[in-house]
């Protein structure tokens, strides 16, 4: 179904104004997110953990904007790149710039894989900007000035497709979803003299711009790469293109290989995943942080160092493990036949994808219900130091009934998309083209290793929710 034949749907993508204004508005509540929280700090770690909750900019970004982010890329696909400011800020800045050609390096995707690396471990994790506001609005200040740097010195839109440092984690998701933007009817595109959506003197201009992406809509096979920006659709002089729903994990079935930096990129936040779910629950969390906590008192380190040395033992050091495992072990099972350890690894990372997802997806409703009770509080106090400070002296007790009331749904809901996933990833598992290149001996392993990883999840969610 093409649901630009949606009368007021189809209109609205096509029109001039359309995602133009949305990203304007947007642009102006990043500024006023930073604003909320440029002044606000503290020291104190303790204070910190409620602060981030209190200030009205902070619980904004990270539990609310943040997960609501994932949620739409795992249902809508990259539809958050439709109305990101960042788009419009690096396009326009594009219009000014050197427009140099790409380097190899940005196009490998390793600086998407890094950017995000260290926004995790240095600045959430050993930082803290996701608790202290100004941090955070700091935070926000480089992503802008990072596109208008990049937008002034290379070529289209760089930033969004090489160096945004969430570019990874929203084209993956986007392959769960149900929908994808493609060219209607090919005949159409291989008659069309002028390839308007292509044709470089299109490049620049605000609306109606020829793919900036380097992306043909009649090539198109996945939605990892195209940002939905409707910009083709605009230029098109056929009206030949559709965003049309299809099967959810559509994409799974299909002859996608991931690069190495996306592979890269999945081994980080596989591990990232498994602390942020089981983080939830006390004593799944207390498990998790067993060996990192002994070997930080081993080396008597203190202070935001703890975070970093955390973050590296299970963000990297625990994935790591089992990546290098599954590949070890899928190498040695497919003997006589021997599978590179790489294209086992790659076809584990693929297949971690709905599982990871899944797990992500659970922890953003999660995230979200949790920070209900904070709302009636961060209007009158939008800096949140004064509300803050009496959760921390216990003047003022939160009320959680409507958090209590929404859990068991919740439970339910984490449930679903747990079992979700893992039918989705049994079926991949048959079907994907990716999985057959594998002799069996390697198949086993590699699906061994992946009902590990959700067993983690599965375990955690149904002991801690329904026991």
């Amino acid at each position: 179904m093409n649901l630009l034949e949606i009368k007021y749907l189809g209109k609205l993508l096509k029109s001039w104004w359309f995602p133009l204004v949305p990203q304007v508005l947007m642009f102006f509540v990043f500024a006023m997110l930073i604003y909320g929280g440029i002044n606000v700090s503290t020291d104190d770690s303790v204070f910190a953990k409620e602060l981030r909750n209190t200030n009205l900019a902070n619980l904004m970004i990270w539990s609310f904007w943040w997960p609501l982010i994932i949620i739409a890329a795992i249902l809508l696909g990259r539809v958050w790149c439709m109305v990101c400011p960042m788009e419009l800020i690096t396009s326009v800045a594009g219009r000014m710039g050197l427009r140099r050609k790409v380097p190899g390096l940005l196009k490998s995707g390793w600086v998407i894989t890094i950017f995000y690396t260290l926004i995790l471990i240095v600045g959430i994790h050993t930082l803290a900007l996701h608790r202290i506001p100004q941090r955070m609005a700091f935070y926000l200040l480089t992503l802008l000035v990072a596109a208008v740097v990049v937008g002034l010195i290379y070529e289209k839109r760089t930033f969004c497709g090489y160096v945004c440092p969430i570019g990874h984690l929203l084209g993956l998701y986007a392959f769960i979803s149900p929908f994808e933007w493609r060219a209607d009817d090919l005949s159409v595109c291989g008659s069309c003299k002028t390839k308007d959506c292509i044709a470089k003197k299109n490049h620049y201009r605000i609306v109606g711009r020829s793919c900036t992406s380097n992306l043909y809509p009649a090539t198109i096979k996945d939605n990892q790469d195209c940002l939905l920006c409707t910009q083709c659709l605009k230029v098109c002089p056929y009206d030949n293109l559709r965003l049309s729903t299809r099967w959810p994990f559509a994409d799974f079935f299909r002859a996608v290989e991931l690069r190495a930096a996306q592979v890269g990129f999945i081994v980080l936040v596989s591990g990232f995943i498994v602390y942020e779910v089981l983080s939830e629950w006390p004593v799944s969390k207390a498990i998790l942080k067993w060996i990192p906590e002994h070997l930080i008192d081993a080396l008597g380190i203190t202070g935001p160092m703890t975070g970093f040395v955390s973050a590296i033992v299970m963000f990297i050091i625990f994935p790591g493990v089992l990546f290098l495992a599954v590949g070890a072990l899928a190498k040695i099972a497919s003997d006589p036949e021997k599978v590179s350890s790489g294209a086992a690894v790659k076809t584990f990372a693929f297949l971690l994808l709905p599982t990871m997802a899944g797990a992500h997806l659970i922890k953003s409703m999660l995230k979200m219900t949790s920070r209900i009770p904070y709302w009636p509080h961060v209007f009158s106090d939008p800096k949140g130091i004064a509300t803050a400070q009496e959760i921390v002296d216990e003047t003022l007790v939160l009320d959680k009934s409507v958090t209590n009331a929404l859990y068991p749904a919740i439970s339910f809901a984490a449930a679903v998309v747990l079992l979700t996933a893992l039918v989705a990833t049994l079926l991949i598992f048959r079907r994907s083209a990716a999985v057959q290149k594998l002799n069996p001996g390697a198949r086993v392993i590699v699906i061994l290793g992946v009902l590990a990883y959700w067993g983690v999840f599965g375990f955690t969610i149904f002991k801690w929710r329904f026991s």
